[in-house]
């Protein structure tokens, strides 16, 4: 021989890339599927993210859907929530609030009382609107809607 010796066994065996990514791959699994907290982090992502989104979805559905605790009744929800035929068709009286809906032409007059809610019911008072076909009591709830396309 030319002094070179024929005996590699010394030096690393020759791996493509291919291989050497293979391993890679391999040994990153292996070590994650050994992991007991693998997916603990995700889980508890996951769980929170639903809370808020349940939290936020509740807190939005009471203010879509009674929003008298924190916006407060006036004459102009109110009347809109009742169907006055304009936003002075109600005023403060009594215990409660008086309001004028028109109904087939005639105006029928409604006394009206508000809960902490922003629930109401009313009743007719007179009997000039009876014939009419005015309902003798009606009730409802003052919605967000109502306080948004108020006057």
């Amino acid at each position: 021989m030319d002094g070179v010796s024929e005996d590699f066994s010394g030096l690393p065996e020759y791996k493509s890339r291919s291989e050497r990514n293979a391993e890679r791959v391999e040994r990153r699994f292996g070590q994650r599927q050994n992991n007991p907290y693998r997916g603990h982090r995700t889980r508890i992502m996951l769980t929170g993210g639903f809370v808020v989104a349940i939290i936020l979805v509740a807190i939005s559905l009471i203010v879509a859907f009674a929003p008298a605790p924190l916006l407060g009744i006036n004459y102009s929800s109110i009347a809109k929530s009742v169907g006055a035929e304009s936003a002075h068709g109600c005023k403060p009286g009594g215990s409660g609030w008086v309001c004028n809906k028109e109904v087939n032409g005639a105006t029928a007059r409604y006394e009206i009382k508000v809960d902490w809610v922003g629930c109401w019911d009313g009743r007719l008072i007179g009997k000039s609107a009876v014939g009419t076909g005015a309902q003798p009591k009606i009730s409802g709830c003052v919605s967000l809607l109502d306080h948004l396309t108020a006057d």
